[in-house]
């Protein structure tokens, strides 16, 4: 089942496409789930007439044991807007991005949008977050620093477009009670070592919440995101500490 609406997020400057998930069997119940948000919405789905999507994410749904409600959320069409809510490290060449529109983004979805969701849809306290590059940045960012996130999936987030802000906000409002999933093929995108690096940062300091999926034979495309996100979703689903 998928509903798909937009709403004015006066606080965003911008309509914003909302897609929302349920398990097949949501109607013929009244159980509560776990809530999965998920940055890039238009990867995952398409809205209306519009054929954007990446990855067949309703696949992946469909196999989980533990099911959970998907929400995407669509980003700005045009790239600076869009680095500019998902990455508030953002250090590169472009100077049109205005970092500071991430922090009202973020508290949009916490203040305002889970809120207005909440009045709709069963979703329970178990909260996560989903990105991929970019996306994968404002997991990081918002996972540590809201309580209401219980953990995050980082596909190739781009570190390497990130100041050092990003390793003193971690270390700063690290929370080792958070799942953490990280996900990169061979091919890291600028050719560095920081996502190697704060990953092993992360996981030093909660061995036991963070899981680091690792493909030497893959690279960063889409088609290798949706191979491993299955493994991301029980993951974060698994009741309990992981193994």
């Amino acid at each position: 089942m998928l509903d798909s609406f937009k709403i004015t997020a006066q606080k965003l400057k911008r309509i914003l496409k909302v897609h929302i998930s349920l398990p097949d069997e949501y109607n013929e119940c009244d159980k509560s789930y776990p809530l999965v948000i998920a940055f890039d919405g238009e990867l995952l789905f398409n809205f209306l007439n519009e054929d954007t999507k990446k990855i067949n994410i309703s696949d992946t749904l469909e196999k989980l044991d533990n099911k959970c409600i998907l929400i995407g959320l669509q980003a700005p069409k045009i790239e600076a807007w869009r680095i500019s809510e998902l990455n508030p490290y953002y250090n590169g060449d472009d100077k049109t991005v205005d970092t500071i529109l991430s922090y009202i983004f973020f508290d949009y979805i916490v203040v305002e949008l889970l809120p207005m969701l909440k009045e709709s849809y069963r979703f329970n306290d178990d909260i996560y977050l989903l990105g991929f590059n970019e996306g994968g940045i404002a997991c990081l960012n918002m996972v540590y620093r809201y309580d209401i996130f219980k953990g995050a999936g980082l596909f190739n987030p781009s570190f390497n477009q990130c100041s050092t802000k990003l390793i003193a906000d971690l270390n700063k409002y690290f929370n080792p009670n958070k799942k953490i999933y990280i996900y990169h093929g061979e091919n890291i995108a600028g050719s560095d070592n920081t996502i190697y690096y704060v990953g092993a940062e992360i996981k030093k300091k909660a061995p036991d919440m963070v899981k680091i999926d690792m493909d030497n034979e893959a690279s960063n495309s889409y088609n290798d995101f949706e191979n491993h996100l299955i493994n991301y979703f029980n993951f974060i689903l698994k009741e309990g500490s992981p193994e």
